[in-house]
Parts: structure tokens; C-alpha cells; sequence
């Protein structure tokens, strides 16, 4: 060994030793990082996977000493390979050279060469100055050669860095949990500590009965047939569901409901049930719940006594067990019984949710009609009000126990409002009415109200003068007819009539010809303390001048004798249909009467019968116009005849029958003579004639003739039906006439007005010049 490093003595290579030193440090480095990352990414990964597998899983005793193994065992398993077995491999000075060598090629192994004969003596025959210039350039190139191309220290580097982040996450994750830390390293150890529990499940009871809770056991008392809300609270970690474990082996799974909260109804229990909460790592199976079962307060039977107010004239009325209707302000009393019998109480009303204590009332006795098995009265409790309106109500019991009565009902009161008296207007008929000064208004209204009528008033108040309304009391007589009769609605019907005089309505220096003004009539009922009043519609009312009120009168005759024309020719072609079949009968080729044709002819008479009844209608509101007027100033005993006859009417409908007896009683001369009112009754009585006797004759002959199989009877009744046909024609004829007449008559009294009128008017101009010169 002397001998060799003498001689290499003469060749020395300071350059290439430390070359090659520090490629051997470079190395070394190298495989020291990576050894070190493998070790910790290895340690880090391993503590990590156990802890986490051991807090979630809660591993028995084997799988940890498992765990232990494995901690202790990867560990020296990468040391050795990652780290020793590297180390060794790294190579001598040749190795080192030979690593240079191949990172630069174009030393063409200048650098091994040199090492190598550095290294001992020169073999024999070897040239000493080749070798020392061999040495000499090597040792020349090794001051220029980098090493980064020999060795790349960038994976090492980053399997150090990856082992240090393994290790970083695995100690922070310790850090972040240093309880569940310390726990897991005493179980790995080999100790028995319970991991902290991390879902805690509280069972609450939303209930109104009596509870009593412990660590162990809630126990609730509920009343048999009410629900039991259930709601379960997770604290912690939080499960995705809950189970609740009943005794019978049942088990019910709850979701979520949010907010870490699950929730179930336990519905009408009827019998005692037992049951406990798990859930996540919770499944101790504390606390037990325990609801026992028992029976509730209820109530038996209800009694209202209805006492209505004194003006309705009711009697005051006992109802059970049932919805009750009430005027408003009756008295209501409600009792009711229980089971048990209880002391006190609630009732609740509906909806404005006020709450009335109950107090000892006396239980109506029932009929034995009510219930055969009840009619002994007893005691109770039950509340008092002052029905004004509609209201529900329940009974809330609640018992010695806490219990209360579940699913109270609802009973109702229903409260029927006395209504404002109503007032049909029967006359005047349309609500715009025309009239004359001096002329008079037949008012006539039916007036009803549900429990009682007091006095029934008209005033008027006009549109432009400055008077004051002035108010009438109307006369009122009870109604006879039957389709006003009582009802349970409507106990009390008066019809009201007056006639108004027009110039009494204000005055007749305040009326003027133009004027308008409003009708109304205003009806009190009996309710107590004060009155309800009732009105109707308004009636327009507007004064005409007396010629325009006759021109008016005019224009409908007009239109009167239009409807006349055409009634005539409507009879004349139902007159040939009945000629044509009493040709037909004659010729004995007909072996039985055609009904067909008989009812065509007797549809055919029908519209006769309305056409002419419609044109009697029309006359009939003529002649009341012009008789209530009081135009005709001869008219007197006409006006009190017919609103004598109109003032009961119970209707608005027309009249025929009391229009025809006007019609008999001035044509007997019983309403004395008139200047041309006379005239208009006689033209009403000449329609009348034809609508309600000679139409309703030729009715009922043709529904004879259908009726009847003798074609020689059928022909005789159709030859009475062809005599009224002839009569009904007649009359009309007549009625016509008595239109021309009437036309003619009212031209000369036109013509003779206006005559008049203009001597007045000269007469005045002459007076006024006469003034004024």
C-alpha cells in the first residue's frame, strides 16, 4: 500500500479528487432526500389511514395491533430500501469517473484513464510521459466539467417535499383533533379508550300532557285517540337518518327535515307504547320513551237555549247536540255535560279566538222525543253571550291528570241578521213617470219585513226648488194573497197605497210646468232599540204642460190604432182558416176531422187572444193616464172608482176583470159623464171585449172541436167558433171607429185651443200697449 501511494504521488490529481467528491456528496444528498421523503410520505400516509380508519370504524383490538404492526414494519421497510441499499449503491472513484464520463462523451474516457492510473503503479512497458500528459489533460478538462448533467437532484427533492407534506397533513389533522389524536395513539398502544361520541340524539315531545323526564326514561301520559308529535334533534355530527325502535320489533326510519331535525306523528294512539331513538354512533338506546294511554275528558251532551230578542215575537227555543241559527241579538246559552263530570273549563270561539271560562250552569232536561234514554236534567258547565254574529266554538277540557279532550268539534252559530224592510213599488210601474199640474199619482207598494213592520212613509224632493222634502204617512192594509202569505223569512207584508195630489207635493206656486222631482218611499221595521228602515227605488217624476201631455196621449193611440190594423187582419186570415175548415166538413170527403188542423186554427186564436189582450193593456194605461190627470175636470167619480178598485191590487200584472167592470160601470152611467175620459174607458172596454170574451170563447169552442169525435157536433161547435170569430171582428170594427172618433174629436179641440190661445195672446199685447201708451 506504501508502494502504491508513493507512486501515485508523482501523478497527482487535486482537480479530479475534488471532482469526484463532490459528485460523491452529490449523491449522497440525493439518495438521503429521497430516502427521507419515502420514509415520511410512508409514516405520514400509514398514521393517517389508521386514525382515520379507527375514529370512523372504532376497529377492535386485532385491527389495531395490526395497525401497530404495520406502523412499525413499512417503516424499516423503506429505510432499508430507500435509504441503506441506496447508499451502498453509490460507486468508487472508477464508478464516479466512468458516471461523468457518460454525462460528457466527448471526453472519450480522458477522465476514467486518468483515475485509473493515478490509482497505482504504471503497468510495464507503459510510455511515463503518455501517462502524465494522460493525467496532466484530465486534470485540465475536470476544472471545466459541471455535474448538474451527472445527477439530477430534482426527484429526490421531490419525494423529500411530498414526504414532508405527508407529514405536515398527518400532524395538522392531530393538531386539529388533539383529543381524537390522543385517543387514537392510547388505543394503538394497545389501550381500551372509548372514541368521544360525536351524534347525540334528543327525543322531544311537543305535547300537552304531563311529562317526566330522566337520563333513562321520558315518560308522558296523553289522552287516548290524540296524536303524538315525535321530534328527534341531532347534536354533532349529523346522521342521515334516524330509526325508532318500538317494543313490538317495529322500527320506523325518520329523514331529515332540516336543520337536523326529524319528525313523525304518532296518530289517534290508542293503546301504551314503548320505544327508543338511534342514530350515527348514538345507539345506546337511551333515553326510553313510555306514553301511557288514557282515557280523556269529553263531552256527552250540549245543550243551546235560544231566548230571541222581544220585538220578533219568538219564542225562545232549546236546541242539543247540534248547529244552532239565531236572529242577531238573541241570548245564546250553551251547557254542556262531561265525562267525568269536571269543575271547569274553556270554550273557545271562532275565529276571533277568544276564550271564555266555564261556569256551573243547570242542564236542560230533553223531551223524551230528544232521546228516550235522557230527559232528566242535571248540571254542567256552559258560557252566556249576546248573539251579533256567526261564530264557532269548542269545548277544551282539561282533567285532575293534565289530560285534555282531543279533537275538540266544532259546533256553529250561525246568526241571521234582521233584515231592512223591502218595498216592491207597484205603482207607479216604470221609474220615469210624466204628469200635469193639478193632476194626481196613484202610489201602491207591497212592503215586507221577516219579523215586524212599523209605520211606512213617501216624500219627494225637488230637483231645482229650494222647498224641503215634506213626509207622508201611507195608509197600509194586511196583504190577502197567498203568494205573500208568512214565511219562514217573511213574517209581516203590508201593501201601502196614497194618492197624490201634484200640487199638494210642494205647493202650487213652487210647481211649474218643467219641473222635476224624486219620489221615494221609506218603510220602518219593529227592531229594538232603534228601527231599521228600508227604501225603494227612486220615481223620477217631471210636470208636462197639459198639450204636450195630450200629444203624448196622441202619439200612443197613434200606435194603438197601428196594433189595431194589424189585429184585424191577423183575425181576417184566421176567420178564412176556419171558413176553410167548415168547407171541408161540408163536402163529406173528410171521414174525421183533422186535428192538425184544428190546432193550427187554435194556436192561431191564441195569438188573438194575446195580440188583443196586449192592445187592451196598452188602452188601459191610456185611460188611467188620462184620468188621473184630471184633464177631463168631469172625470171625478172615474179617478175614485178606479183607485178604489187599484188600491188593493196586490200586483203589478194587468188587470182585465177590474178594467172590464170600469168599462160595465160607465157604460151603466154609475161614474157619471165625462168630457172625453168616458170616451178612452169605453175604447178600453171595446178590447176588452174582444181578448176575455170573444177570444177566450173562440178557445174554448176550438178545444171543443178537438176534443169532440162527432164530425156533425165538431161541425156545430166550429159554426160557434166562426159566430165569435164574426163578433170579434165586429168589435174591432168598432174599436176603430171609436179611434177616428176620437182622432176627430181631439183635432177640434186642438184647433179650438189654439184659437184661444191666440185671442189670449192678442188680448194681452193689447193690454200691455194700452200700458205702455
Amino acid at each position: 500500500m506504501t508502494s502504491t501511494q508513493s507512486q501515485g504521488a508523482q501523478h497527482a490529481t487535486p482537480s479530479i479528487d475534488q471532482l469526484l467528491k463532490r459528485l460523491r456528496r452529490r449523491l449522497q444528498l440525493a439518495v438521503w432526500l429521497h430516502g427521507v421523503g419515502r420514509l415520511c410520505l410512508a409514516l405520514g400516509a400509514w398514521l393517517l389511514f389508521i386514525f382515520l380508519v379507527d375514529w370512523g370504524l372504532h376497529v377492535p383490538a386485532g385491527v389495531r395491533i395490526l395497525h401497530f404492526a404495520g406502523l412499525v414494519t413499512i417503516p424499516l421497510v423503506v429505510l432499508w430500501r430507500e435509504l441503506i441499499v441506496r447508499l451502498r449503491c453509490i460507486p468508487d472513484r472508477v464508478g464516479l469517473a466512468v458516471l461523468i464520463e457518460r454525462a460528457h462523451p466527448s471526453l472519450h474516457e480522458l477522465l476514467v484513464s486518468a483515475v485509473q492510473l493515478s490509482a497505482g503503479a504504471p503497468a510495464p512497458g507503459s510510455n511515463p510521459e503518455l501517462v502524465a500528459g494522460t493525467v496532466s489533460a484530465a486534470e485540465r478538462a475536470a476544472l471545466s466539467l459541471e455535474l448538474t448533467r451527472v445527477s439530477d437532484t430534482k426527484p429526490a427533492r421531490q419525494a423529500f417535499l411530498l414526504g414532508v407534506a405527508a407529514s405536515a397533513l398527518t400532524a395538522t389533522v392531530f393538531l386539529w383533533q388533539p383529543a381524537a389524536a390522543l385517543v387514537f395513539f392510547a388505543r394503538l398502544i394497545g389501550g381500551n379508550t372509548p372514541w368521544p361520541q360525536r351524534t347525540h340524539l334528543a327525543v322531544e315531545i311537543p305535547h300537552g300532557g304531563s311529562i317526566h323526564v330522566s337520563l333513562e326514561l321520558v315518560s308522558l301520559a296523553v289522552a287516548r285517540g290524540s296524536d303524538v308529535p315525535i321530534l328527534v334533534r341531532a347534536h354533532g355530527k349529523i346522521p342521515s337518518d334516524v330509526s325508532l325502535h318500538f317494543e313490538d320489533a317495529q322500527d320506523v326510519h325518520l329523514g331529515s327535515a332540516g336543520k337536523a331535525v326529524y319528525r313523525t306523528l304518532l296518530r289517534s294512539v290508542q293503546e301504551d307504547i314503548s320505544f327508543f331513538v338511534t342514530g350515527g354512533d348514538d345507539n345506546d338506546g337511551t333515553p326510553r320513551v313510555e306514553i301511557l294511554v288514557l282515557q280523556p275528558p269529553d263531552v256527552t251532551a250540549i245543550a243551546v237555549t235560544i231566548e230571541p230578542p222581544a220585538y220578533s215575537g219568538l219564542e225562545t227555543r232549546l236546541e242539543f247536540d247540534r248547529d244552532v241559527a239565531v236572529l242577531a241579538g238573541s241570548r245564546i246559552t250553551v251547557a254542556m255535560q262531561s265525562q267525568p263530570v269536571l269543575q271547569q273549563g274553556e270554550a273557545r270561539l271562532l275565529p276571533e279566538d277568544r276564550v271564555l271560562d266555564l261556569v256551573p250552569l243547570e242542564f236542560p232536561a230533553r223531551s223524551s222525543a230528544d232521546n228516550p234514554t235522557q230527559a232528566a236534567a242535571g248540571s254542567g258547565l256552559g258560557f252566556e253571550l249576546i248573539a251579533k254574529k256567526s261564530l264557532r266554538y269548542r269545548f277544551e277540557l282539561r282533567d285532575e291528570d293534565g289530560l285534555e279532550n282531543p279533537n275538540p268539534g266544532l259546533f256553529a252559530i250561525h246568526v241571521d241578521l234582521d233584515r231592512q224592510p223591502a218595498i216592491e213599488l207597484l205603482a207607479p210601474a216604470r221609474g220615469d213617470v210624466e204628469t200635469v199640474l193639478g193632476g194626481s199619482l196613484p202610489l201602491r207598494a207591497l212592503v215586507s219585513d221577516d219579523f215586524g213592520l212599523g209605520r211606512v212613509t213617501w216624500s219627494t224632493q225637488a230637483t231645482s226648488a229650494e222647498a224641503m222634502a215634506l213626509v207622508h204617512e201611507l195608509h197600509t192594509l194586511p196583504t190577502t194573497s197567498s203568494s205573500h202569505a208568512a214565511s219562514e223569512r217573511v213574517r209581516a207584508t203590508l201593501l201601502a197605497s196614497a194618492l197624490i195630489d201634484v200640487n199638494a207635493l210642494f205647493g202650487a206656486d213652487l210647481l211649474a210646468e218643467g219641473e222635476a222631482f224624486e219620489l221615494l218611499l221609506v218603510a220602518e221595521d219593529n227592531r229594538e232599540p232603534q228601527a231599521q228602515r228600508g227604501q225603494s227605488a227612486a220615481v223620477r217624476l217631471r210636470v208636462i204642460s197639459s198639450d204636450e201631455f195630450l200629444r203624448r196621449i196622441q202619439d200612443r193611440l197613434g200606435r194603438v190604432r197601428i196594433k189595431a190594423d194589424a189585429l184585424a187582419d191577423l183575425l181576417s186570415k184566421k176567420r178564412d182558416y176556419t171558413r176553410d175548415i167548415l168547407a171541408g166538413l161540408e163536402s163529406d170527403e173528410l171521414a174525421a176531422l183533422d186535428a192538425s188542423s184544428i190546432g193550427t186554427a187554435l194556436s192561431g186564436a191564441r195569438r188573438v187572444q194575446g195580440d188583443s189582450r196586449a192592445l187592451a193593456r196598452e188602452l188601459a194605461a191610456v185611460s188611467e193616464s188620462m184620468i188621473y190627470s184630471r184633464l177631463d175636470q168631469r172625470a171625478g167619480p172615474m179617478l175614485d172608482a178606479l183607485f178604489a178598485s187599484s188600491s188593493t191590487l196586490e200586483t203589478r200584472s194587468f188587470q182585465p176583470a177590474m178594467w172590464s167592470e170600469l168599462a160595465r160601470m160607465q157604460a151603466a152611467g154609475e161614474l157619471g159623464e165625462a168630457d172625453f175620459a168616458d170616451k178612452l174607458l169605453k175604447i178600453t172596454g171595446v178590447a176588452l171585449r174582444v181578448s176575455e170574451v170573444h177570444a177566450e170563447n173562440i178557445i174554448s169552442g176550438l178545444r171543443a172541436a178537438q176534443d169532440e169525435s162527432d164530425l156533425s157536433l165538431a161541425y156545430d161547435t166550429l159554426l160557434e167558433v166562426q159566430a165569435q170569430e164574426t163578433a170579434a171582428a165586429t168589435r174591432i170594427e168598432e174599436l176603430l171607429a171609436l179611434l177616428s172618433e176620437w182622432d176627430s174629436y181631439q183635432s177640434i179641440l186642438s184647433s179650438t185651443r189654439d184659437l184661444l190661445k191666440r185671442q189670449k195672446n192678442l188680448l194681452d199685447r193689447t193690454r200691455q200697449y194700452y200700458k205702455d201708451h
